[in-house]
């Protein structure tokens, strides 16, 4: 990735705004699911996907580090911007959907910054992050409607007979 001095990644006013508006919507996310609803760790993971993805994109630009901002900006266009299109605008959704919006201006931030940096390189860890995210969430639905294909390839007893789907019937 480029480190050249002509192209160090430097803080300024638009982009503590926004890092700091996800951060506190972050915060609040964090305090429903595990103070609120009382979650635990695995359920404010599993809920909660937005708000560990804020933090890996805020500890990328507190530290200066346009790698680590590229795979939270991925995992913030997965979570946040898809988000926008995942859930509905009606009642209690408008505060993940406000807090959808934000990440989505962080990605827009992460992706106009790198361009005028010049580095190409964090924009495609950004994409390869987003896309290794969006594969996981096939590949976690396509076992979600095949349970017995995942049970059967844990165990080891998988064979070819247990893909090929049923013959239909001849005319």
């Amino acid at each position: 990735m480029n480190n050249v001095p002509g192209n160090q990644f430097r803080r300024d006013r638009t982009g503590w705004i926004i890092v700091s508006l996800n951060l506190l919507m972050a915060a609040n996310s964090t305090f429903y699911f595990t103070g609120v609803l009382g979650a635990g760790l695995d359920g404010w993971l599993a809920m909660n996907s937005c708000a560990p993805s804020i933090f890996i994109f805020a500890i990328g630009y507190l530290l200066r580090q346009r790698s680590v901002m590229a795979v939270g900006a991925g995992l913030m266009f997965r979570y946040g911007t898809l988000g926008l299109f995942a859930f509905g605008w009606e009642g209690m959704n408008i505060i993940p959907q406000v807090g959808h919006i934000l990440m989505t201006l962080g990605v827009i931030y992460f992706i106009a910054r790198m361009i005028r940096l010049d580095c190409r390189g964090e924009i495609i860890v950004a994409v390869l992050a987003a896309l290794v995210m969006l594969y996981a969430f096939w590949q976690g639905e396509w076992f979600r409607n095949h349970p017995q294909i995942l049970d059967h390839l844990m165990k080891g007893t998988l064979n070819q007979e247990m893909l090929t789907p049923p013959s239909q019937g001849t005319l």
